[in-house]
């Protein structure tokens, strides 16, 4: 767990261009899951003015999860529950095969999005490797994310 995950404009709060990932190729992973695990898609939201990132809610046949997309990195992740400003990641089965439908997306595990972030007030930095721009950190100094997962996938505006 020592790569870096808060690259440079991964909040969505650049200064230069960002990189893009490609919507079309996280529809065809969704539509892919849903048909490996006999579920259904319930909803495909792309990213708006509040939201950092693209959201699948994947109905299977016992509880309905949703898949998460930066949009500017292909980081994954898997919640049981999105709300503004609040979203319980968790660790699927489904995660596990992602990487044979699309080998280009990277899945992040519960313990890397759930993992703290430590603010230093004082010096306005994080107690965490990170290639974050100032724009990014004056964001999550006015935010106060609680986790990584947090940051990557965002509701700020």
């Amino acid at each position: 767990m020592n790569a870096v995950l808060l690259l440079n404009g991964i909040t969505g709060f650049h200064v230069d261009t960002l990189p893009e990932v490609d919507p079309l190729q996280f529809k065809r992973l969704s539509y892919s899951l849903a048909n490996y695990s006999n579920g259904k898609i319930l909803s495909f939201e792309e990213p708006h003015a509040s939201q950092n990132f693209y959201k699948t809610e994947l109905g299977l046949h016992n509880e309905n999860i949703f898949i998460l997309l930066n949009s500017s990195y292909p980081f994954v992740a898997f919640a049981s529950s999105v709300q503004y400003l609040e979203i319980e990641f968790i660790d699927h089965s489904l995660s596990n095969i992602v990487c044979v439908f699309n080998d280009e997306f990277r899945v992040l595990s519960a313990i890397e999005t759930n993992q703290k972030l430590e603010l230093d007030e004082r010096t306005l930095t994080l107690f965490i490797k990170n290639r974050l721009n100032e724009a990014e950190l004056c964001q999550i100094f006015h935010w106060k994310p609680k986790t990584v997962g947090d940051v990557i996938f965002n509701f700020w505006d």
